[in-house]
Formats: C-alpha cells, sequence, structure tokens
C-alpha cells in the first residue's frame, strides 16, 4: 500500500490485466458498469448501504463506527459524482495519474509507467 511507503495517494480503483481486456472485453466492460451502478444505489440510497456495510463490518469482526462509514460515503460521492447521481465519472484523471507516476518515480519506488491512455485501457471506464 502506498500509504506505507509514506505517500497518502488514493489507491481505489478497477484493474485489470490487458490479457483480459483483449480476451473478454464485454466481461470487463459489465464489471465496470456493474461497479458503477452499485455507486449509483449506495449514494441514491445511503443509508441502506450503511446497513449492509456495517453487517458485513461486525460479521468480518471489523471495527464499525456508522459515522465514518457514513463520511467516506459522502466523500466518495464528492469525488464520483458530477452534477447529479446519475452522471457518475468513474474515471481516473489524467492529472492525477501523472502526478502519482512522477512522485513514484521521483521517490525511487517505480522505474517507469505507462502512459495514461495505455493505462486506463480507453478515455471513459463507463463506455461500453
Amino acid at each position: 500500500m502506498l500509504n506505507e511507503q509514506g505517500i497518502n495517494f488514493p489507491e481505489d480503483g478497477i484493474y485489470t490485466l490487458g490479457k483480459t481486456i483483449r480476451e473478454d472485453p464485454a466481461l470487463a466492460q459489465a464489471f465496470v458498469a456493474a461497479s458503477l451502478e452499485g455507486w449509483r444505489y449506495a449514494f441514491d440510497h445511503p443509508e441502506e448501504a450503511l446497513d449492509i456495510v456495517i453487517k458485513y463490518m461486525r460479521e468480518a469482526q471489523q471495527p464499525a463506527n456508522r459515522m465514518h462509514q457514513k463520511w467516506m460515503l459522502e466523500r466518495m460521492r464528492d469525488l464520483m459524482v458530477t452534477g447529479n447521481a446519475q452522471s457518475i465519472t468513474g474515471l481516473l484523471n489524467e492529472q492525477d495519474y501523472q502526478a502519482v507516476g512522477s512522485v513514484l518515480s521521483q521517490e525511487g519506488l517505480i522505474q517507469g509507467y505507462p502512459d495514461y491512455k495505455s493505462f486506463t485501457g480507453r478515455n471513459n471506464a463507463g463506455e461500453k
């Protein structure tokens, strides 16, 4: 994890091998669409989403703080939603990608990184 290296960058994302995209692009697109739909549902039904998360956290014997989880859900909404709940971008911002790659390279944690378009596979993760 990046925070273990002293770097506080967000790490959430959906990643797959290039081979998976080449061999089964429909599966990859369906997974992205389902993930974005799940976020949309959580944003539209926050109390239900919190109930579900807290339930699974308790079952896994993880500390469960509803207020903190609510705050995290609201921050994810801030990051992912533009305009209204139907407009979830699902995009990795190119400037953020470049900034993270640059810092990781400067710190000697990586020797190089692919260009943005190669890394994302396409400009819009929600495209079909």
